[in-house]
């Protein structure tokens, strides 16, 4: 039942849809229906009874295979969507039978919080019938395959006939190859004969890749089957062709057209006998042939006779009867043959349109719906297209009132018709003040308004309001508008905002709605004062009129009147005239004008900031605007400014700072993954080697020469592992992301010699064949960085032998070429070349980049870095790096390096460390040293070291033993301490502290060496400042232990 805020006429517009209308009440999710019209009951087939107790969260009659789906829906829109169009099955009492039924609505929520919902019910059984019935595809059953000889005479010889083709006529094998193996043709049903050899003549001249044939073939029954035979034609070489043809039973398919075509019969049927007092045309086309088979008119205009039976013609014809531009070129798009048949092809079956359109025989226009269902017409295929044309004018006035019906909160909603100065009360509320009766002529109410009710200082505003000409100037682009005013209500002033909204400007029609803003206005004039505090000026844009309040704190505190325009880009010079020094006056204004804060908040709904520079007597500031939407409806634009100076200046200087310590976070961070990730490749190749080796040396055992061999290779490979390790721990060089490339002696043939003997047995265990040759070579002794240089050959021999198959051969060759700049200089080039799989070009353009593999590797281990650091490395020591391969043929690395030549008198070939000559007496005969370590294997190992040179050893596992040994023994005892670092109940730091601080006179002076795994600068410090004489790395390398022992105790001698 209708509330009292509808009235009888907005009712009776209601009540003349024909389609179900219901408007719903929303409370908490659920649905409370508070207006049915009659065709509602109709549609639905529902009582009087149910309506009124039916709650739409129910489903009252809802298929339960379409309820969850609804659910889901109608959820959504009650969510915060703002419409809804689900077609679902509702059980129809009156018919006994689900129908199909489209529910299409529309939510509104109104200013007090009122939700309601709008919705429209259809039927739409028919059309989703209509809709399957030619929506069903015609498939082929299984058939036959024959390939078949086209003879030069014209006769057709089958070479090969299928079981399939067999089973399609009902016979044997046997009993077809004996029907037709003389002529193709045979069994082709004598009616059919004609046809069908001219359908082949056709085919073999066409051209075409496929032709299709539909006949009659004989069954052994003596009845003839239809089947579709689809040739493909292979021209052989000498001209011999051959066609070979799939069969299908085509019975089912021939029986389904026929049925298709008598629904195709049927749907026109139904089409042309449809009653209904709003169709005014009824018709249905050929489209593909653009011909008008029939056409019905009840406009009284004579279409058919005013533009022909031509198609085409009578669409374009009906397209000049469209008045607005733009909808007659949509129109044109949408019916004319051309986009038709597109559509058709997309699958749209469906095209409808609303248009506005004026009959010759009109002084006025109507508003139609064309209906064009497309379909396609049985045997011939033609697109056919169903028309129908509706009268929807009052539907449509109905439709777009009903959308200014958020009532709840309206003193009234008014219809206007301009042209007849009359006006029509939708809704209203009858406990609002100064209401107009329910019709009447509209500038009379105005005129009586004027001269008692609106405060003088509105009237002048309210009349150009409400002024006819003036609303519809305003209206023109179909944009509403809004103005206010106060009135007096018996001693109350009240505010009053009315929106004027278009209905249809061609009709004269507009619709008013007033509401009171009394209280939201006094609002407003709280919620400004809060603001003035925060803030410095507020401005407010009516985004549809343009018209513009600005407040300063001043106005806001002291109560002054705010400043106002009715054109707000009128304002934009001295709006922007203070901003400025780095922007200029024009970027600003720009910034400020409204189409660009409308465009912004378009993209940011939410609202968006700048900060400019402002000018001030003595210095510059900075300003931040702050642009928002000011209302829900997107109606009204606030500009609010603050002053961000200091609060700039304290982000800029933590942002500068933040974005230092990341910078040097990240250069941190990616130097230690790309050092760490280089070692890791370069630290296996020497592990290989001291593992093979140790592994020889076992076998061998019983081999004194072949142990000492292997032992020395391993000694060799263990050195360049440590010097590796000692670069992985140096964290200065990390954080730094520098190598320093130390000066040192290198004797070219020891060098060329301890890489053989870390490759070499790499090579063996890969089973390829591995020369090392050293070249002519004037100057063997120069100086460089040996463990660089080690580490850029056996960077490239390792993935030479990776990278050679088994059988296959590396050859490595040192020379000295000509080519050293100046004097006492020499120039190195290091060969190696591999019978490996080479690299394509594409590899080669990126070789050296970090990472990269050739794809025919993937099986090969490695990070792919090995390269980059080679090209690093050498273009740090001034060298080149070039490389030749080709795929399957192999690879050739050559590496150049100049160095510094050593004087012949200055050095000697490298041997392998001695013991010093005073081992065994002399300076160590006899000493007693004292060892803190608890690592019991380290311990034996330093012992037996310090034993062979004769010195007497005591150990203790911690550094409190370590004291207390010191501290029991006479003064003297102990000539010198191993000390190591991190041991339990007290380190090593700690130990050498304690003993230090005793006032006994040997704590003062005995050496204390410390022994730490930790190769880090800062732990040599603090080894320094706990009191320590010298710090040893773990390994131990032995020269240095005797090296060290003799500066210490010899100092102390």
């Amino acid at each position: 039942m209708m509330t009292t805020a509808m009235n009888k006429e907005l009712k009776s517009v209601l009540d003349g849809i024909p389609s179900g209308m219901c408007i719903y009440r929303v409370d908490q999710g659920r649905l409370y229906p508070l207006y049915h019209n009659p065709a509602f009951f109709k549609v639905l087939g529902l009582s009087n009874r149910h309506a009124q107790v039916m709650e739409q969260v129910d489903f009252i009659g809802v298929h339960e295979d379409d309820r969850a789906a609804l659910q889901l829906n109608l959820a959504g829109l009650l969510g915060g969507g703002e419409s809804l169009r689900h077609t679902c099955r509702l059980f129809h009492d009156e018919l006994g039978e689900y129908r199909w039924i489209c529910i299409e609505g529309s939510r509104r929520v109104h200013h007090d919080g009122t939700e309601l919902l709008y919705a429209v019910y259809s039927d739409v059984t028919e059309q989703r019938r209509m809709e399957q019935y030619f929506q069903n595809t015609l498939k082929n059953l299984p058939g036959g395959v024959v390939v078949v000889r086209y003879e030069k005479d014209g006769s057709i010889v089958p070479e090969y006939i299928s079981e399939g083709l067999a089973v399609t006529t009902g016979m044997t094998l046997k009993d077809t190859w004996e029907l037709y193996q003389e002529d193709a043709l045979t069994g082709v049903h004598p009616d059919d004969l004609e046809g069908v050899r001219r359908q082949l003549d056709a085919y073999l001249v066409s051209g075409k890749n496929h032709w299709e044939i539909e006949y009659r073939l004989l069954k052994g029954n003596g009845e003839y089957v239809w089947v579709k035979n689809t040739l493909s034609l292979i021209e052989h070489e000498g001209g011999e062709r051959k066609i070979y043809s799939t069969f299908n039973d085509m019975t089912k398919e021939r029986e389904e057209r026929a049925r298709v075509r008598q629904q195709y019969d049927d749907l026109l049927l139904r089409h042309h006998q449809r009653s209904d007092p709003n169709v005014l045309v009824t018709g249905h086309c050929n489209i593909t042939q653009d011909r008008i088979i029939q056409m019905s008119d009840q406009t009284g205009a004579g279409l058919l006779e005013a533009f022909g039976a031509v198609r085409e013609d009578f669409f374009i014809g009906l397209s000049t009867l469209v008045e607005d531009e733009e909808e007659r070129q949509s129109f044109r798009n949408t019916y004319l043959r051309a986009p038709a048949l597109a559509a058709f092809e997309r699958g749209e079956t469906k095209r409808t349109q609303d248009v506005f359109v004026k009959l010759p025989n009109e002084e006025t226009g109507r508003y139609v719906r064309v209906e064009m269902n497309l379909v396609s017409t049985p045997d011939s295929g033609d697109v056919t297209g169903i028309l129908t044309v509706l009268d929807i004018t009052e539907q449509t006035i109905s439709n777009r009132i009903s959308c200014q019906l958020s009532v709840t909160g309206y003193d009234f909603v008014a219809d206007v018709d301009l042209r007849r100065d009359t006006y029509k009360i939708i809704s209203l509320d009858e406990k609002a003040c100064c209401v107009p009766p329910h019709q009447g002529v509209h500038s009379f109410r105005v005129d009586r308004l004027l001269q008692s009710g609106v405060v003088p200082r509105d009237r002048e505003q309210f009349r150009d309001g409400l002024n006819p000409g003036r609303m519809l100037e305003r209206l023109k682009h179909g944009q509403t508008y809004t103005f206010s005013y106060s009135m007096d209500d018996n001693g109350d002033i009240r505010t009053k905002n009315i929106t004027v909204a278009p209905i249809d400007l061609r009709l004269g029609r507009v619709c008013l709605s007033r509401t009171d803003i009394t209280d939201s206005i006094r609002e407003q004039q709280r919620l400004l004062r809060v603001i003035a505090y925060t803030c410095e000026l507020a401005g407010f844009i009516d985004a549809a009129s343009g018209s513009f309040i600005m407040y300063t704190r001043q106005m806001i505190l002291e109560n002054l009147p705010p400043h106002t325009t009715q054109n707000y880009n009128e304002v934009l010079d001295n709006l922007a005239g203070c901003y400025g020094t780095a922007v200029s006056h024009e970027e600003v204004k720009h910034m400020f004008c409204l189409e660009t804060l409308l465009h912004r908040l378009a993209e940011k709904p939410e609202g968006y900031d700048f900060v400019l520079p402002y000018q001030v007597t003595d210095s510059l500031r900075y300003k931040q605007v702050n642009v928002l939407w000011g209302d829900q409806n997107h109606k009204t634009v606030c500009l609010v400014r603050s002053d961000v100076t200091d609060m700039l200046a304290a982000e800029r200087a933590a942002k500068t700072e933040l974005e230092r310590a990341l910078k040097l976070s990240r250069e941190a961070s990616l130097a230690k993954s790309d050092f760490l990730s280089a070692m890791s490749h370069d630290i296996r190749t020497p592990m290989n080697a001291i593992m093979g080796m140790t592994t020889l040396a076992k076998a061998n055992s019983g081999d004194p020469v072949r142990v000492l061999d292997c032992l020395q290779k391993i000694s060799a490979a263990s050195g360049h592992l440590l010097n590796l390790i000692n670069d992985v721990l140096d964290m200065n060089k990390i954080e730094r992301a520098q190598i320093t490339l130390n000066r040192e002696k290198i004797y070219l043939p020891d060098l060329i010699e301890q890489i053989g003997e870390i490759i070499a047995p790499q090579a063996e265990q890969a089973g390829l064949c591995c020369e090392i040759l050293p070249g002519g070579i004037r100057n063997p002794c120069f100086y460089g960085d040996t463990l660089r240089i080690s580490q850029i050959l056996i960077n490239i021999l390792g993935n030479a032998v990776k990278f050679t198959p088994r059988g296959g051969s590396v050859r490595f060759l040192a020379e000295e070429i000509p080519g050293a700049a100046g004097s006492g200089q020499a120039c190195y080039r290091f060969t190696v070349r591999d019978t490996g799989i080479g690299m394509a070009k594409e590899t080669l353009d990126h070789l050296f980049e970090p990472f990269v593999r050739s794809r025919a590797v993937s099986r090969v281990e490695g990070t792919g870095l090995g390269l980059s650091i080679v090209k690093g490395l050498v273009d740090l020591m001034g060298g080149s790096v070039s490389v030749r391969s080709e795929p399957e043929k192999g690879t050739t690395f050559f590496v150049e390096l100049k160095g510094e030549v050593v004087e012949s008198g200055e050095w000697r070939p490298l041997r392998e460390p001695q013991l010093p000559e005073t081992a065994g007496k002399g300076l160590f005969t006899g000493r007693r040293i004292l060892i803190a370590e608890d690592n019991e294997i380290n311990a034996e190992i330093i012992c037996e070291i310090l034993r062979m040179c004769g010195i007497i050893t005591e150990v203790e596992s911690n550094g409190a033993l370590a004291v207390e040994a010191f501290f029991s023994a006479a003064p003297g005892t102990y000539d010198a301490i191993l000390m190591d670092i991190q041991m339990p109940e007290m380190d090593g730091y700690e130990a050498a502290r304690i003993i230090r601080a005793d006032g006994r006179t040997d704590a003062k002076v005995i050496p204390i060496i410390a022994m730490t795994a930790n190769a880090f600068e800062q732990d040599v410090k603090t080894a320094m400042e706990a009191g320590m004489d010298a710090h040893i790395a773990k390994p131990i390398d032995v020269n240095i232990l005797y090296e060290t022992l003799t500066q210490v105790m010899g100092r102390e001698a």
